[in-house]
Formats: C-alpha cells, structure tokens, sequence
C-alpha cells in the first residue's frame, strides 16, 4: 500500500499494487522494465487528489482517446502500466 505523493511504481513490490492519495501525486516508473507490468489500484482518497503522469518515462495511453484517465471519485481505479521495448504504455481498467 504506497501512499507517498511522489512513489516509485516498482514491480518488485507486487504485480497488483494499493495507492491511496494524500494529495496530488506524481509517480516514477523507471523500474518498470521492458516486460514488466503493473496494475494499480488507486483510492483517490477525498475524491480531490489527481495524478500526473508525466514522469520519465511518459506514459502512452491506450484508452481514454490517449490522455490520462480520470480518477473515480470514490473506491477505486485500476490502472494498468506495461513495458514493450522502452516504451511505457497505460490503460484504465473497466469504468468504474
């Protein structure tokens, strides 16, 4: 369960990770390795906290027309990031 508002997304801490908002958050990536994946479970607590995604390396989006997907404004959000080849790719999982 990461709760910091700047955390390294790491598949070594588990394929399916619990991310609670305190605050706007600004997660990392760089351990994501190509092959890796990671499905985040995001809580965005109050239902004011959003995301930035724009950490090195980016994230493409592939859902939500290529933009990063809104957060649910109560349970949770899952997420989905996956490295093919360097490249760091997103989706959102389901809408609600």
């Amino acid at each position: 369960n990461n709760s910091t508002p700047t955390p390294a997304i790491n598949p070594a801490n588990g394929t399916i990770q619990n991310w609670t908002l305190a605050a706007n958050a600004t997660p990392t990536f760089a351990s994501i390795a190509t092959g890796q994946s990671v499905t985040l479970m995001i809580d965005d607590g109050s239902g004011d906290w959003d995301v930035a995604w724009t950490s090195t390396p980016g994230v493409t989006w592939k859902t939500n027309n290529g933009i990063a997907p809104p957060l649910n404004t109560s349970g949770r959000t899952a997420v989905v990031l996956w490295n093919v080849s360097g490249v760091l790719y997103g989706a959102r999982v389901g809408d609600a």
